[in-house]
This record gives C-alpha cells, structure tokens and sequence, in this order.
C-alpha cells in the first residue's frame, strides 16, 4: 500500500512539471470574408472559444412572403400592400390582388388565421398562390423567406397577426 501513494505522488508530481502538456495552444483564425473588408485583424482564440456575434442576425424559423392581407370569410383575400425586397415583390404581386388560393385551398372558405397560417411556414419552403388581377388568373410559386430578414417595423406587423376587416368585395371586382 505504501509504494501505491509513493507511485501516486511521483505521478502528480511529474503533471505539474508538464503542465504545458495538456494546455491548449492558441490559434490564429482569420476572419470570414464578409468581415474582412470592415477589420482586416485576426482573432486570437485562446482557451474557451468565442465568437462575435454583433454582426449577426439570429434567424426566426418564420417564412414569410412579404405581404400584407386583409380577409372577410367567405370573400378572397386582399393583397393591401407588398413589402419591398420580399418574395411577394420580386414575383410581381401588386396590392389590389386577391389571393383566391393558396396551396389548392381556396380563401374564401378559410378564416383570417387560416390564410395567415398557410402563407408563412418555414423558411426555404415553397408556397403556391392563385392570384386574381382585374380578369387575369395566374399561378405564383413563391419561397419563404426568414422574418429575420426584414426590418423590426415589418416584423412587427407579423408577429402581430392577421388583420380582419370587413371591406365591400364588390370595389375590386370589374363590371360590378
């Protein structure tokens, strides 16, 4: 028993002599692209690793298309104003648009929530709308895109919720 704490103490005496041993050694990173052009330093990381973060946004997981709706159940839903750079602009919806289906389903059978819940989803996937202009009918295959992405007026506006207004269908319908 008394060479096991001998062996024991020559053991630990000899880690403290080789601390450096198991210290982790600093490293030299470089900066992703994007930051280059503003700091061209590097970053010197030693022990714990940590990352900046500040110029980063931290993503929703809510897609979204960019547009804002009024709907009346039992009517088609009013395109009242397409926020700019968003999927709905680059595909061309204009306000005044009814949205008469999304996803095969038609809008007038649905709620506000409803419409709401079937235009955003996760980001990246795919949302198929029919949309009427005046007398024209057209498919718009439009992709999601993270709320993170527009600005906190904007995100605002979703996180609040659909708006339900009643409003007279008839004023957007040609020949009435």
């Amino acid at each position: 028993m008394k060479y096991y704490y001998y062996f024991l103490l020559s053991f630990i005496f000899a880690l403290s002599l080789n601390s450096n041993a198991f210290a982790i050694k600093e490293l030299d990173l470089k900066l992703p692209p994007w930051l280059q052009e503003e700091n061209n330093q590097g970053v010197t990381l030693k022990g714990n690793i940590r990352e900046d973060i500040t110029k980063v946004k931290p993503l929703t997981g809510i897609g979204v298309i960019g547009l804002k709706f009024i709907h009346q159940t039992g009517y088609s839903s009013f395109v009242e104003q397409v926020y700019p750079n968003s999927p709905a602009s680059r595909a061309g919806l204009k306000p005044r648009d009814l949205i008469f289906a999304i996803d095969g389903t038609r809008t007038d059978y649905l709620t506000s929530d409803g419409v709401y819940q079937m235009l955003s989803g996760k980001p990246g996937t795919k949302v198929k709308v029919f949309i009427t202009r005046g007398q024209t009918m057209f498919n718009i295959e439009l992709q999601r895109e993270d709320l993170a992405n527009f600005s906190p007026e904007i995100q605002n506006r979703y996180l609040s919720g659909p708006i339900a207004v009643p409003f007279n269908p008839n004023d957007f319908v040609p020949y009435h």
